[in-house]
């Protein structure tokens, strides 16, 4: 009888057991934070980023480009993203004072009240789950690890974005 021959058949081993472990923790983690941190808020995790990507910014805003490259999304994905978060009245557009032509995304007072609710759920998830389960030194490590291969699965999409 012949072995018939799957995607998963013809990835080695070492790929499968770094893969899967990639992947198991992703899908768990994003369970909990969908269910314990996100879902109480009424939002969805791409806004909640955003939100956050501009609490973290200077005077609590920024440009549209700066969001798409922070939140790794094409600039029209962040134009809609950011029209329907100023809808909803949590973000605003003003006039850029460096840029006439340009305008930066504001995080209003709403949004700030989604967050003050959203951070200590989410805090919460992160400290039960990693703090509680990794010594200081091997949250630094994963944080390390991670970042390296954030940078490197980026790059392509940086070339990418290139002119």
């Amino acid at each position: 009888m012949t072995q018939r021959l799957t995607p998963a058949s013809v990835l080695a081993a070492e790929t499968l057991r770094v893969s899967g472990a990639i992947l198991a923790t992703q899908i768990a983690m994003g369970r909990l934070i969908d269910t314990e941190a996100v879902g109480p808020t009424g939002h969805d995790p791409t806004t909640l980023d955003l939100l956050v990507r501009l609490d973290q910014a200077p005077a609590n805003r920024l440009r549209a480009v700066e969001l798409s490259r922070q939140l790794l999304m094409s600039p029209s994905h962040i134009s809609r993203r950011v029209d329907r978060a100023e809808a909803l009245g949590i973000v605003e557009r003003r006039p850029d004072p460096d840029d006439r032509r340009a305008s930066q995304v504001v995080l209003t007072t709403s949004g700030r009240e989604i967050l003050e609710k959203f951070a200590p759920r989410m805090e919460s998830v992160i400290d039960r789950i990693i703090v509680q389960t990794l010594s200081d030194k091997e949250a630094d490590i994963l944080v390390e690890l991670l970042g390296r291969i954030q940078q490197a699965a980026c790059e392509p999409c940086m070339e990418e974005n290139t002119p």
